[in-house]
């Protein structure tokens, strides 16, 4: 009898309660996941944001070396998705105007900056804290804005040089702010990651 007992204890399964237990971990695990999931998605997407506007801008800065014109640059921020635009400049006597490329920055990224967020470690401004594209001190930057043949970022004069930031991110999440820097001079595109935690240029990372 005694024998038969113990089997019959050992045969017994788990109590409510502890499979109650397993199931509140699980779930507990299960939001966890979700949520670094989420976070890690907002970071994916800004990333790629700011890869598009790198890629872009060093694009038209190699066709302008390459192709020995002038290669203009604009922001659409009107619209949805936000765009960034290149055009080889025609010259005088061509019969073909080349076509200028327009390219989607995101559906959910921003030219934008979030509240509190500091300028680069480069310092080119933020456009009194208006961010978004910060040219020359110049919200949305100057009318006209290219590389020229030397690989320079200038303005229309071909001789001005322009030093910006581009700042991007999805609006109200602090995780998220991009930045895109040119150097006007030698049309050098930097990228940042803004890391929070400081007001100053140190919440940077390149």
């Amino acid at each position: 009898m005694l024998a038969m007992r113990k089997i019959r204890r050992g045969e017994q399964g788990f109590s409510i309660l502890e499979s109650l237990i397993v199931i509140a971990i699980i779930l507990i695990m299960l939001a966890l996941a979700v949520a670094q999931s989420f976070g890690s998605m907002e970071s994916y997407r800004a990333n790629a944001a700011m890869d598009t506007v790198v890629a872009q801008l060093r694009v038209a800065r190699q066709l302008a070396i390459s192709q020995r014109r002038n290669v203009t640059v604009s922001f659409g921020t009107s619209g949805n998705p936000q765009t960034i635009t290149y055009q080889v400049v025609a010259n005088p006597g061509d019969s073909i105007v080349p076509t200028p490329v327009t390219i989607p920055i995101s559906t959910q990224v921003k030219l934008t900056g979030i509240a509190g967020e500091p300028d680069t470690p480069m310092a080119f401004g933020t456009c009194a804290g208006t961010y978004g594209v910060c040219i020359a001190g110049v919200n949305g930057g100057p009318p006209v804005m290219e590389f020229n043949s030397l690989g320079q970022f200038t303005d229309a004069t071909l001789v001005n040089t322009l030093n910006g930031t581009v700042f991007l991110a999805i609006p109200s999440q602090i995780a998220t702010p991009r930045a895109v820097t040119i150097m006007g001079s030698t049309g050098r595109v930097r990228s940042y990651t803004y890391i929070g935690g400081s007001t100053t240029s140190t919440a940077w990372i390149e």
